[in-house]
């Protein structure tokens, strides 16, 4: 059975933090990703919004075009507006960074100030040497600060940037994660897609 796709590209939008905004920004860690999958069309936007399109397989061997943005978020810019179109959030959590439970209670605090609790939130732990992880840098207590701050929907996994293909796997399944939650497609399959134009496909 084919799938019949909507002729306007579909779209996923992500809001980025990172606990080390000087030397791993988001945008800099989207670059990397670049470095190891496909995409086409990448277009920045003064250093802290990236937009391109990434072409995923159907199931009956056609293309669709995914148009991905993501946003980078400085918690302490007062300016920053939150956009309602958000799929979901993603920290980038450097866990060779000693301040990173300090950043990341300023990035939740920030959150739970400017946005809907229900918008899932995606930790990826990132490092690039296992023996530079900082010892106190645990899930354990990653969870304690999403609970002071009462967020329940989020999810950890890891990410070594050494690696030609962690970083892709991990934004990857995101993606998908996101859009199952949202209902447009399950498995393989987009559903009811003339509900909403923020979808993709992923396999």
């Amino acid at each position: 059975m084919s799938i019949d796709f909507p002729e306007e590209k579909l779209t996923f939008t992500a809001a980025c933090f990172s606990t080390n905004y000087q030397s791993s920004s988001s945008i800099s860690i989207m670059k990397q990703y670049f470095m190891s999958t496909e995409c086409l069309d990448i277009e920045y936007f003064k250093n802290i919004q990236v937009d391109f399109t990434h072409k995923l397989l159907g199931e009956n061997g056609s293309k669709i075009e995914c148009r991905n943005t993501y946003i980078e978020i400085l918690p302490l810019i007062k300016t920053n507006k939150m956009n309602d179109k958000i799929d979901c959030f993603i920290i980038f959590f450097d866990l060779e960074n000693s301040e990173s439970l300090i950043e990341l209670n300023k990035i939740l605090n920030f959150i739970a100030l400017n946005s809907d609790l229900n918008t899932k939130v995606y930790v990826i732990n990132i490092y690039t040497n296992e023996k530079n992880i900082k010892s106190n840098l645990t899930e354990e207590n990653i969870n304690v600060y999403f609970g002071k701050y009462s967020i329940m929907n989020y999810d950890i996994s890891n990410a070594n940037l050494d690696s030609s293909d962690e970083l892709v796997k991990v934004i990857d399944s995101i993606t998908e994660d996101t859009l199952q939650d949202k209902n447009l497609f399950r498995g393989n399959k987009v559903i009811d897609t003339d509900k909403s134009r923020s979808a993709c496909l992923i396999i």
